[in-house]
């Protein structure tokens, strides 16, 4: 007869299947397709939350999916020397230490992860007019081999690197991927094309949790608005055009931590 330490963890086993099996659709409608986060400063961060973001960009990539993130410095200090420029600071911090920590973490499940700065392959560029140019080449490179790019938001400008937004940057990379999901900041103004959600990383796994509607928070957790949770919407690949749709971003967060 099974006592109840059994029990227990048939009861578990049983938990996981159901997400796994309640995440199919999610699987399913992404599989092929990239799928472009903006890594807030709470994953970039030393600590739980980015090694959970890790696991989750690896869970993405070894099920189908295509990550690509873009990331600025986080909250670690921007400091220039007296000689040099605000984009070379920029990509000392953001490329130096934040990226290296955070493809680090993502490679610890395997060799996924590489990490570029908009520079390279003029995947970013300023233009003398000060408009953001996208150029996804080297992604869709790294894409076809297998790799998640890690994209530090520093762009190559008339002369040197240029600071650029990593929401702007983001919109940008997923339009021209045609990509089936775009996750943004909370705080991320203005509606996106279709796919668009806002993630609130400040929740261990939200990733996962926001593109497979996976609404039940862990123990200890409070419920957040089960409203803002309905199906995905399985959205087509993109045109690769950059334009908007009226459809905008849904937002998507638990409480309880910050």
């Amino acid at each position: 007869m099974a006592g109840p330490a059994a029990g227990g963890a048939e009861r578990e086993a049983l938990r996981t299947v159901g997400a796994l099996v309640g995440a199919l659709p999610g699987i399913r409608s992404l599989y092929g397709g990239a799928v472009v986060v903006v890594a807030g400063r709470a994953v970039l961060a030393p600590g739980a939350l980015g090694e959970a973001f890790a696991q989750d960009l690896a869970f993405l990539r070894y099920s189908g999916a295509r990550p690509v993130v873009v990331h600025d410095a986080g909250a670690e200090p921007v400091r220039r020397a007296p000689d040099e420029d605000e984009g070379t600071a920029l990509r000392t911090v953001a490329a130096g230490l934040v990226q290296r920590r955070l493809v680090g973490l993502v490679n610890a499940h395997g060799p996924l992860a590489v990490g570029i700065t908009g520079e390279d392959g003029h995947t970013l560029t300023r233009t003398t007019s000060g408009d953001l140019v996208a150029d996804p080449g080297v992604l869709r490179t790294l894409l076809d081999d297998g790799r998640i790019p890690v994209v530090a938001a520093v762009a190559q400008g008339e002369h040197g690197p240029h600071p650029a937004d990593v929401v702007t940057t983001a919109r940008l990379l997923a339009a021209r991927l045609g990509a089936r999901r775009l996750l943004l900041p909370p705080d991320a103004e203005g509606a996106g094309p279709t796919g668009t959600r806002l993630l609130d990383p400040s929740a261990p796994h939200a990733l996962l949790r926001t593109l497979y509607e996976l609404d039940t928070p862990p123990p200890g957790e409070a419920r957040g608005d089960a409203a803002g949770r309905r199906a995905l919407d399985g959205a087509p690949e993109g045109t690769g055009e950059g334009t908007t749709s009226g459809a905008g971003a849904r937002k998507v967060r638990w409480a309880g931590r910050g």
